[in-house]
């Protein structure tokens, strides 16, 4: 496979004045009539600043996680580092201003300027899964979106690579 795709930024997350946002372009606000009445939402993103050469050619992440010393496929993470850049992030909605553009969160995990892909609704009976598996060193983790803001995330990842 070898295509080449072409896609467009539809808007860039910011944080203005503490509150965490996605700024459409001008040509998309009214794409955002109907986003009030959800609590969540999906936004697809572009992890511009880890987009090189060098780590679109990586098939591997080294021992990412502090419980846990393998070496994991990128596939098997969540990291920025593979193939094609894409960003997901689950989060909640604290106000849509539909003719400004605008939507603001309590919190995501994106940095500003981000390149924002898509916004998608979060529905439960597409997006949440009851009995969905992870394995054992991640079963310290919390089990929903609300008790992740309060997880101490900064411990489960290893800053620096282990020593071969």
């Amino acid at each position: 496979m070898h295509d080449t795709l072409s896609i467009s930024p539809i808007g860039l997350s910011n944080v203005i004045e503490g509150q965490f946002s996605i700024q459409l372009a001008l040509e998309h606000p009214e794409g955002l009539v109907g986003l009030t009445d959800f609590s969540h939402a999906i936004a697809l993103w572009w992890a511009h600043e880890a987009d090189s050469e060098e780590q679109r050619k990586r098939t591997t992440i080294t021992a990412p996680y502090t419980a846990n010393n393998s070496d994991f496929g990128v596939f098997a993470t969540r990291s920025e580092a593979r193939p094609n850049p894409v960003g997901m992030t689950v989060f909640s909605i604290a106000s849509v201003d539909a003719p400004a553009g605008r939507v603001i969160s309590h919190y995501f995990d994106m940095l500003p300027n981000t390149p924002i892909m898509d916004i998608k609704p979060y529905f439960a009976a597409s997006d949440r899964v009851m009995e969905a598996q992870i394995p054992d060193h991640f079963s310290q983790w919390p089990t929903s979106l609300e008790k992740s803001a309060t997880f101490d995330w900064e411990k489960e990842f290893r800053h620096e690579l282990p020593q071969s």
